[in-house]
């Protein structure tokens, strides 16, 4: 069996881990909130006729 190094509370956890952890949750609140926005349907048809709009 293979000994795997295991953090200890007291150690110091890496600011990349941070980063990557705290850019994860930005991005998956980001698309709740988008997926939300769908589930409106005057949303929808706005959206809809900005873009037809734009042609």
């Amino acid at each position: 069996m293979e000994n795997f190094a295991v953090a200890k509370p007291s150690e110091h956890v890496p600011a990349g881990r941070w980063r990557r952890l705290l850019l994860a949750l930005a991005g998956a609140g980001m698309l709740a909130a988008i997926f939300l926005a769908y589930l409106q349907p005057a949303f929808i048809v706005d959206l809809a006729n900005r873009i037809y709009l734009c042609f």
